[in-house]
């Protein structure tokens, strides 16, 4: 049979045949499975870029392209176990009005964040990236995709405040690097909030999302690594390496697939603030936990500002469940 629960909106609660209770447990199960397989995905992607020596992170980021292109292909093309359902919207102008973005959004946050570790400190750039949630909130609500409320607002500001107080530490200010970084958050914000905008206000499903987006998100990212990546790996001939150690790549590209159709699917059932705010929470939670547990040494001002973060990050889900 064809698998539409998780295409159709109806399946997963928007609709009278649903129920709230399966809408949260979806989510929740989204969520779970987000947190668990993206870290994973940093740690096989660590080891290509730190001990294969394939350091070509642009390159490296587009095999999860690859890999949700194909799967998507063979789930809705080949298999046909995935029901189209938007195809119709499908024309050069919707193309060009909301997926070419996306794509170039993506190209972007991965250059502008490459680039910005040449200008900045890694601690300072840690604590610029906890405002990408706030970033992320002021898209939405300038676009006018989602309004959330004062409440959840202000939970959200709390969070990258407690996240930023953790990670502040001296830093040598650079305004090309503040700049750079500033383009690198606005860049995510937008790719995560049109994102938003194609899965819920579109209706576009998961895997049918992925049919779409994933091919020009990875043609955006193949020109841009082409450019600044590709004279490099010509010249140390690193494009041998997938050959010899084909297998931490072959990983890459089914992690990379499931990281993005779990990021679509948390994304689609809750929203892209939502996405954002998962990583900055778990991260806290790593920190406290480790400390804890690990016995490794934090300062009180990250005690704090973790504690923060995490208090901020349950008021936050409260209110949103609670739609306060």
């Amino acid at each position: 049979g064809r698998i539409s629960a998780v295409e159709n909106k109806s399946a997963v609660g928007k609709s009278a045949a649903g129920s709230p209770v399966s809408e949260a447990a979806m989510s929740v199960v989204a969520c779970l499975v987000y947190l668990t397989v993206g870290p994973t995905l940093i740690l096989v992607n660590r080891h290509i870029l730190k001990e294969v020596g394939f350091n070509f992170p642009m390159a490296l980021s587009g095999l999860g392209l690859v890999g949700a292109s194909l799967s998507s292909v063979v789930l809705m093309k080949v298999c046909r176990v995935v029901e189209p359902r938007q195809s119709h919207l499908i024309t050069p102008r919707f193309v060009l009005l909301n997926l070419a973005p996306i794509g170039a959004a993506m190209s972007a946050t991965l250059a502008c964040g490459n680039a910005v570790y040449l200008f900045l400190p890694v601690g300072f750039i840690q604590m610029l990236k906890a405002f990408t949630p706030t970033v992320t909130l002021l898209m939405l609500c300038l676009l006018r995709i989602e309004m959330p409320s004062p409440l959840v607002s202000l939970t959200v500001v709390g969070m990258c405040a407690g996240t930023a107080a953790a990670t502040l530490g001296a830093a040598e200010l650079n305004v090309m690097g503040l700049l750079i970084m500033l383009a690198s958050e606005t860049a995510e914000a937008l790719r995560l909030v049109l994102t938003q905008k194609l899965l819920q206000n579109n209706n576009f499903g998961v895997v049918e999302g992925q049919l779409y987006m994933a091919p020009i998100s990875f043609l955006w990212l193949a020109c841009a690594s082409a450019l600044v990546e590709m004279p490099r790996a010509v010249s140390s001939q690193a494009w041998r390496v997938p050959y010899t150690q084909p297998w931490p790549f072959v990983l890459s590209v089914a992690l990379g697939a499931l990281v993005n159709y779990c990021a679509a699917a948390v994304i689609k059932l809750t929203n892209s603030v939502t996405l954002k705010v998962l990583s900055t929470a778990r991260n806290a939670a790593l920190v406290l936990v480790s400390a804890w547990a690990l016995g490794e040494d934090i300062s009180r001002l990250e005690m704090a500002g973790y504690t923060i973060s995490l208090g901020s990050f349950a008021l936050y889900n409260y209110f949103r469940i609670n739609n306060l």
